[in-house]
């Protein structure tokens, strides 16, 4: 397939906008970027979660199709990224006992991975599973496959948020026609470009801070540890500013010429902010609401800090602070004095090396999500030539109806598994019982003999004294002189 036919098109769902980048991967791990299209979201989108499906709907079908007019190709599918209030992180442990020692196989491991799947509940579904450590005995492993145990214990971070996340980006893009290739979480794609190995191994808090929520990632030794999403962001400042009677779009223009994160020189008395239509404001009234909400969001981040049960002592990387929201004056200052963090670093743009020729491409970094999201894509979205009938690549109700028997039938299976291992480790613990009760038995038997021999040595030392040797002296009635 010609060059020009193979490129991925990612779509990044933020809650000010939506954005739609379609780029090609070249073998220097460099992006160029091929077409890009932006529209606003805050009509449809809050918190990161869809609420108005229709309007959704509208927004990816026209973005699609301008996408496809730039490209001059068809759009055969799409990545699109997830994330959004509610979404977080919880631990999962599975154990498997064994009769005796057994070397543990990948067939086991994937055993055990699929049963801490079934730990979703009907509400909450799990969107990605990062595998932790096993324990085997005392010993902790990644790798636990070709080690003898008799137990192993698999533990897992599981990425859960409500069923309704997914389904509601399922059902808008079914609608608009548009194929999911794939759903990658967004801030984990972004750290991804963001991050350097040496703070994911060494530990570090990786701080995205968008319009209305503010995602927090905690790694350390080149895993996830702890993951959520905070229902705050930058608009949230904006709304604060808005109660003093001001539009929004000027909101956010005073938030960027005059907010502050923390204050500065709070004796010192400044002159009034004079607004669009002649009116003025206390500058001290307006830096307290901005102060404040900002306080109040990076409290929340310590506090998934605090949650993560890693302190500043063991994430050498420090934190690492990206979005819009983080644009704003002492942003830096007011992070060292509410999580007492001392290692922190601001980052616009992500590490990928792009090429591209659209003037003013992500100056204000607003398509790093969705350059990141280009970057995890492994399947070639280009449907062929545009005006060529792009392929229907949606499953046929047959298709979904074989694919949820069969998930069934796993999942059954895995719940029988578990049955029967519990079983047994039952059985073997009550065997294990048994057998000590037998081996108490056996050992009361053992003292009650030796206490009868003893006392009848000591009568018999007695009895010497009054006979002869030769004669026959017979045991107490009842009692064994244990020969």
């Amino acid at each position: 397939m010609a060059t020009e036919d193979n490129f991925i098109v990612a779509i990044e769902l933020g809650s000010s906008k939506v954005t739609g980048i379609a780029g090609r991967k070249q073998p220097d791990g460099a992006i160029q970027i091929l077409a890009f299209v932006q529209e606003p979201s805050d009509s449809f989108i809050r918190k990161g979660r869809i609420n108005n499906v229709n309007k959704m709907t509208q927004c990816v079908s026209s973005m699609k199709e301008n996408l496809e007019k730039k490209l001059k190709k068809t759009v055969s599918r799409v990545y699109v990224g997830i994330g959004g209030m509610g979404m977080h992180t919880v631990a999962n442990t599975v154990t498997r006992h064994f009769h005796e020692k057994t070397v543990v196989t990948q067939e086991m491991v994937d055993s055990i991975c699929d049963a801490n799947r079934t730990a979703a509940t009907p509400d909450k579904d799990i969107l990605e599973v990062v595998p932790q450590e096993f324990k085997l005995g005392t010993q902790q492993q990644t790798d636990p496959v070709g080690i003898p145990t008799e137990k192993i214990e698999g533990r897992y971070l599981n990425i859960i948020a409500g069923t309704s996340l997914r389904e509601d980006i399922a059902n808008c893009f079914r609608n608009a026609g548009i194929t999911i290739a794939d759903l990658p979480i967004t801030v984990l794609a972004l750290a991804d470009t963001m991050l350097t190995e040496p703070e994911k191994r060494s530990g570090c808090v990786f701080v995205d801070m968008g319009a209305e929520t503010t995602s927090v990632a905690v790694f350390k030794n080149n895993l996830l540890r702890h993951l959520a999403v905070i229902p705050l962001g930058g608009a949230n400042v904006n709304r604060d500013i808005t109660s003093l009677q001001i539009e929004d779009d000027e909101a956010e223009e005073l938030k960027l010429t005059y907010g502050s994160a923390l204050a500065e020189n709070a004796d010192e008395e400044k002159a009034p902010i004079t607004l669009r239509d002649g009116r003025t404001i206390r500058y001290e009234e307006f830096s307290g609401l901005v102060e404040a909400r900002m306080e109040e969001i990076i409290l929340n981040i310590a506090n998934q800090i605090a949650l993560s049960k890693y302190d500043k002592n063991q994430l050498i990387g420090g934190i690492i602070i990206t979005g819009g929201a983080a644009n704003m004056k002492n942003t830096e200052k007011a992070f060292r004095e509410h999580t007492k963090f001392e290692k922190l670093r601001f980052v616009k743009n992500t590490r990928l090396p792009l090429r591209t020729n659209l003037p003013d491409f992500n100056k204000d970094g607003s398509c790093n999500a969705a350059i990141a999201l280009v970057d995890r894509g492994e399947l070639n979205c280009c449907g062929g030539p545009l005006g060529s009938p792009t392929p229907n690549m949606f499953p046929t109700e047959e298709e979904m109806r074989e694919k949820e028997r069969k998930a069934a039938e796993a999942a059954e299976a895995a719940k029988r598994q578990k049955e029967e291992e519990e079983r047994q480790a039952a059985q073997a613990k009550a065997e294990a019982e048994a057998e000590a009760e037998r081996q108490r038995i056996e050992r009361e038997k053992a003292e009650q003999k030796a206490r009868r021999k003893q006392k009848w040595d000591k009568f018999k030392r007695w009895a010497s004294r009054f006979v002869s040797d030769e004669d026959n002296i017979m045991p107490p009635s009842g009692e064994n002189t244990g020969k």
